[in-house]
């Protein structure tokens, strides 16, 4: 009997003892897990840290062979608005409907000596699509200016009047205002104030398509923009009519929608113009003059 006893014991030692050995080694992995993440959201922060002021800098223009002095103080810096779009959620305590809604951001692009790194400086942490535009619009903008930019780096400074609502936007849809920031900035080309854009850059030059061009065009309107530049195929918007017909007690509602270019609209509400563009010279040929015709 006593030896059953302790055989008991034993076992129920040896398991109590393999059950805290497990609890340890998930506790361990857990805690190697979060010291990861951890590391990599540390490491991203450096790839946002803002670099410390140069006051002058010299860039040869590699297409001229002229040599074109940039102050590039915090108080110079050349500033581009651009137009993007963000989801708002709703509830009635049941249900959760999704509305989207037009915002503008204010970027500005500095560029000093350093070894070929693109950055995105902003208040809040963002998704990676800026990273992405960013990285394809200093591609293009090398091409296009015959300017190599390896030995420099390119700082993009994204804000909002709402900075809360820079996690919620895309910033995809930005890539095309950042590039022509880039390429103006580099060019010594002025931008026009009057002009906003939405849209992709893409790595042939060309401007992609983009959703919300509506609640985009609306933004861009109410801010003042006297010409709004959008993807190609993408001016036009959907305007619902409804119809009602009474039999008795019932009434009955018939809705259709129509294609309506969305510069009839916004000419009417906010005398600007919704212009298609498809490539990255089609959007620099308005943004580079004083014009709004």
């Amino acid at each position: 009997m006593a030896n059953r006893f302790l055989m008991s014991l034993l076992v129920i030692i040896v398991i109590a003892s393999v059950a805290f050995n497990y609890i340890q080694y998930e506790n361990d992995q857990y805690l190697q897990q979060t010291i990861s993440e951890y590391k990599k959201q540390i490491d991203s922060a450096k790839e946002t840290k803002i670099i410390p002021p140069t006051p002058v800098l010299n860039l040869a223009n590699q297409s001229s062979g002229k040599t074109t002095a940039y102050n590039v103080t915090d108080t110079s810096l050349k500033s581009i608005s651009a137009v993007a779009v963000r989801p708002i959620l709703a509830s009635d305590g049941f249900f959760e409907t999704t509305t989207y809604a037009g915002t503008v951001l204010k970027i500005t692009v500095e560029i000093r000596e350093g070894t070929g790194l693109v950055l995105v400086n902003t208040a809040i942490p963002t998704g990676v699509d800026f990273q992405t535009s960013a990285r394809t619009a200093v591609m293009i903008a090398q091409k296009y200016t015959n300017f190599d930019l390896s030995k420099k780096d390119v700082i993009f400074s994204i804000s909002s009047g709402n900075q809360q609502e820079l996690q919620a936007v895309d910033g995809g849809s930005a890539g095309g205002a950042m590039t022509v920031l880039l390429i103006s900035d580099i060019s010594g080309k002025p931008i026009n104030s009057k002009v906003l854009m939405t849209g992709t850059i893409e790595d042939d030059g060309s401007i992609g398509k983009i959703g919300g061009v509506s609640e985009k065009a609306d933004a861009a309107g109410k801010y003042g923009a006297k010409i709004f530049l959008v993807p190609t195929g993408q001016a036009i918007t959907q305007v619902q009519s409804c119809d009602e017909k009474r039999a008795g007690s019932f009434v009955y509602r018939t809705c259709t929608s129509q294609d309506q270019l969305l510069s009839d609209l916004t000419e009417k509400e906010f005398g600007m113009k919704v212009i298609e563009i498809n490539s990255i010279s089609d959007a620099l040929s308005y943004f580079n003059t004083n014009s709004t015709q």
